[in-house]
């Protein structure tokens, strides 16, 4: 059902929506590039939204907020412009599970033009952190100790000359996880790697030290220096990663998704787009007895639109069931065969499920036939139930889109 009439988001910001109780609360930028918050109420199936920001941001999908429920009920927003400015902006809602009212917006002004953010408490701390892109367009990260009423510099992830593409995953406790590109897919070839820190500290995936966290402007860590996932062959122009989703199963193991280009253009062309992006893939990747076990699953089709021809309809994981996952693709997962509807390509939405680890991928459709494009799926999903949220409608580009938000809950079978 259709629970918002104009909305967007990126995929490098988390959470971008939580279910609380009956409800879903999710982010969003309009068509006009208003930042706002979205409620879901699965009692009776209403919706509303608030406007946090009106006019001080442009259009675009990069500027989406993360969401953060705080130990006291209240909803943290933390929002950036497109590396528009210096500043990681963040408001709070006034009550409890109430997002019809919010505090002033507050910068915290950081050490360079900004982009993204993903904002986790970690309870053993007692501390909320927010890691964002700054400086060099390497990794930051923030820290409060007022579950985000104020905020100080923490210190930088990464120092070295690329544009690392990061997702997140917190266990809420003292672990978070990431998963990392060496740099944008345009301009590397890009192999994918996964790390954690905790403690002040950042570890392999296994356990082994990397070093301490930095505290300050700079950094001793690269994405290398963590444990490979994905070996895209840096030299060859072929398999290029891009990260799209991370999940901690019940004991903290982390499981993830990424796309793979299998068609790229040369590295670093803005010219000759339409010589590729037309065969993305997606993988699974998992953490089994102390190695990653990854592998391709499904078709992805091509890209959304010449010139971003890594962006795909994307794919989103079941944070509650490591066997479920969602997808968008313009083309049949297991074929590769065009989707075609009234004789052009559409971008639908499917379900994929296995019975275990060692079972294959089931795929459903859950578009199908449909009129419009549907892309960029959330997955939700507690003890008794899983939702998916994903885009519908026209998406030219990150700054030009006109898009509604769907979603669907299904209920989890007895037995």
């Amino acid at each position: 059902m259709k629970i918002a009439e104009d909305g967007s988001w990126c995929w490098f910001q988390d959470e971008r929506a939580l279910l609380i109780d009956n409800k879903v609360f999710f982010t969003g930028v309009t068509s006009k590039g208003y930042n706002t918050v979205s409620e879901w109420n699965l009692d009776d199936n209403s919706s509303k939204t608030t406007i946090i920001t009106e006019g001080s941001l442009p259009a675009d999908d990069h500027n989406v907020g993360s969401l953060m429920l705080r130990p006291d009920g209240k909803i943290l927003t933390v929002y950036s412009g497109h590396t528009y400015d210096d500043s990681v902006r963040y408001r709070t809602t006034v009550n409890p599970f109430d997002i019809s009212e919010w505090t002033d917006e507050s910068s915290f002004i950081a050490n360079a033009k900004v982009c993204y953010s993903n904002t986790y408490y970690l309870e053993e701390a007692d501390l909320t952190y927010n890691f964002f892109r700054g400086n060099g367009n390497n990794p930051h990260y923030m820290v409060s100790k007022d579950y985000g009423d104020s905020w100080t510099f923490g210190g930088r992830l990464f120092e070295f000359p690329g544009r690392s593409y990061l997702r997140y995953a917190s266990d809420g406790k003292n672990r978070v996880h990431f998963i990392t590109t060496d740099g944008h897919p345009r301009h590397m070839n890009n192999n994918i790697y996964h790390g954690y820190i905790e403690n002040g500290n950042a570890y392999k995936s296994d356990g082994t030290l990397v070093g301490p966290l930095s505290t300050t402007e700079n950094s001793k860590f690269k994405p290398s220096d963590f444990t490979i996932v994905f070996d895209g062959d840096l030299e060859t122009r072929e398999d290029v990663g891009w990260t799209s989703d991370i999940q901690l199963d019940e004991n903290g193991t982390p499981y993830f998704v990424f796309t793979v280009a299998k068609d790229p253009v040369s590295r670093g062309e803005r010219f000759n787009v339409s010589k590729g992006g037309f065969d993305n893939r997606y993988h699974y990747a998992i953490w089994d007895d102390g190695k990653w076990v990854e592998n391709e699953i499904a078709f992805g089709g091509s890209r959304l639109y010449p010139d971003e021809n890594e962006y795909t309809g994307l794919i989103s994981l079941n944070p509650k069931d490591k066997n479920i996952l969602y997808f968008s693709g313009d083309v049949h997962p297991v074929t590769g065969d065009p989707l075609l509807v009234d004789g052009e390509r559409r971008y639908e939405i499917f379900r994929g499920e296995r019975l275990d680890e060692e079972s294959p991928w089931e795929f459903t459709p859950v578009t199908f036939n449909s009129k419009e494009d549907n892309f960029r799926p959330i997955v939700l999903a507690d003890e008794n139930r899983e939702i998916v949220l994903w885009l519908t409608g026209r998406y030219t580009t990150y700054k030009d889109y006109q898009l509604k938000v769907y979603g669907k809950v299904i209920q989890k079978k007895n037995g």
